[in-house]
């Protein structure tokens, strides 16, 4: 018995495809194709790929499915970083309880400030006489700060920390560069896409994410600022460039 394919012609007929691309400029083709029951069957492969309006996308999924008429449907998928990519922004600005003697005018007044130690009543030593005309900052023999005491002036007393403003910074992206993971935990030098931060900060790399679909890759970078001492490079070590989104 023989069979009639209205329609049909060659080896496969293409029954539906569509095309789509998220925000972070991830391009994902989907073409379902009818065969024939003798037709060979697809073998996912991440080496086939397909051009797209200039775009090469890889394959990252097959499905198939037996229908009526012993007619096979072939799902196929294919995915890449679209021409049209653009870098998705996100920046908040926050503020985080930090010690009190971490601040930029703590110990040495700056922008034309007092320093804060000074605005308390002066310094101190532990054990030492406390009486109306000694200072409200105590520091242990070793030069560490202890607390203001109740001498303390300009509402000093009992502060033991204060609120530290800076900003938190996320880009997301695709590429079809597997993600460097090195600046992680360190020091960066900011590209031209980072917001304005205040003078004298600097950013640290907190967090590199990445999910890989098929041969490409959803990103996120984490950034966070410091206050106008900027991280500290004993610590963080010197500053490097900043992670690549290409």
């Amino acid at each position: 018995m023989s069979a009639t394919y209205i329609g049909y012609s060659g080896t496969a007929l293409i029954t539906e495809s569509t095309y789509e691309e998220d925000k972070d400029g991830l391009a994902t083709y989907t073409q379902k194709t009818l065969t024939r029951p003798s037709a060979s069957l697809p073998t996912p492969s991440l080496t086939k790929t397909i051009s797209i309006g200039g775009e090469t996308l890889r394959m990252v999924s097959v499905n198939v499915v037996s229908g009526s008429g012993n007619f096979k449907e072939i799902t196929e998928t294919f995915q890449g970083q679209s021409t049209t990519r653009t870098l998705q922004q996100n920046a908040t600005n926050s503020t985080g309880e930090e010690p009190i003697e971490t601040n930029y005018n703590f110990l040495v007044g700056n922008d034309g400030r007092q320093s804060i130690v000074n605005l308390s009543g002066g310094a101190l030593t532990e054990g030492q006489a406390v009486n109306s005309t000694t200072g409200g900052a105590v520091f242990d023999e070793n030069g560490k700060f202890l607390y203001f005491n109740k001498n303390a002036q300009n509402k000093l007393f009992g502060v033991t920390s204060y609120l530290n403003p800076n900003i938190t910074y996320r880009r997301s992206f695709t590429t079809t560069t597997t993600p460097d993971l090195s600046a992680v935990g360190r020091i960066i030098t900011p590209s031209s896409d980072f917001p304005a931060s205040t003078t004298g900060a600097t950013w640290l790399c907190t967090s590199i994410q990445y999910t890989q679909r098929g041969q490409t890759f959803e990103v996120s970078h984490d950034f966070r600022s410091s206050d106008k001492k900027g991280w500290n490079t004993y610590i963080y070590g010197d500053a490097t460039s900043a992670p690549s989104t290409s």
